[in-house]
């Protein structure tokens, strides 16, 4: 055996346990949802450690979406979700998005997202959903010449859909998705008419979750979203084409 090798063993960084341990107390109930956990000074006595490592392991749990930190006030735990970490994907996301395949691959997940969603919101949906549904649909009918707030409330459509499930993790899903995918919804209504298709495709969609038609309601949300990708993947082959012709 050669003794003579050396390895760098790093020593590890002190925010990390900071964090370990506030998480830990998170997840055990000690700091609630809605309460403030200590001040800087107290953290630094508890942990025995500096306040550069206390900030910082502060900063990380707000990155990571469990904290919320604002000036002048003590850090409060927030209300778990996932949009963070999604939205901390957005880098990579807009790479794929611009080659054809990745784009497939993102329609075709959010084609399988949207269905189910609409299919589940069919057993789901109340009269109270569907009078938000019905009044963002009039609201739409008013604006078809207005590409950004037609699109602001074509979000609003979609997004309701989801919330009939009242599950925050799909809610974050959703609002990550819509991020990422804005500027394809931005381009497909500019084209003619497409606005007056979504607005036909919202209708039908609609009426099936209206009808508490699980099989209408996915069919109508495929055949929207199925357009929609459509017009938009012969957009970026075309894109595409013309710039290797150069």
């Amino acid at each position: 055996m050669d003794t003579t090798k050396k390895r760098e063993v790093k020593r590890r960084r002190l925010h990390q346990d900071v964090v370990n341990y506030l998480m830990e107390d998170i997840r055990k109930g000690v700091y609630k949802v809605g309460e403030e956990l200590p001040s800087e000074r107290d953290l630094m006595a508890e942990f025995q450690v500096g306040r550069p490592a206390v900030r910082e392991s502060l900063m990380k749990l707000s990155d990571m979406g469990v904290i919320e930190i604002r000036p002048g006030v003590r850090a409060k735990v927030k209300e778990p979700s996932v949009l963070p970490l999604l939205e901390g994907m957005g880098s990579v996301v807009k790479l794929q998005l611009q080659d054809p395949k990745g784009n497939f691959f993102f329609q075709e997940a959010r084609s399988i997202f949207e269905t189910a969603v609409a299919r589940r919101a069919a057993f789901l949906v109340t009269e109270e959903h569907l009078k938000i549904l019905s009044e963002l649909l009039e609201q739409k009918k008013k604006c078809l010449d207005n590409t950004e707030k037609f699109a602001e409330l074509d979000v609003l459509f979609h997004k309701q859909i989801v919330l009939v499930l009242k599950n925050p993790l799909l809610d974050g899903i959703y609002d990550a998705m819509g991020r990422w995918l804005l500027e394809q919804r931005l381009m497909t209504l500019n084209f003619e008419n497409q606005p007056e298709r979504a607005l036909a495709a919202h209708s039908a969609i609609f009426e099936a979750l209206k009808s508490h038609d699980p099989d209408a309601a996915e069919q109508a949300m495929e055949n929207h979203i199925q357009q929609i990708n459509s017009i938009y993947s012969t957009k970026m082959n075309t894109t595409h084409q013309k710039a290797d012709s150069k």
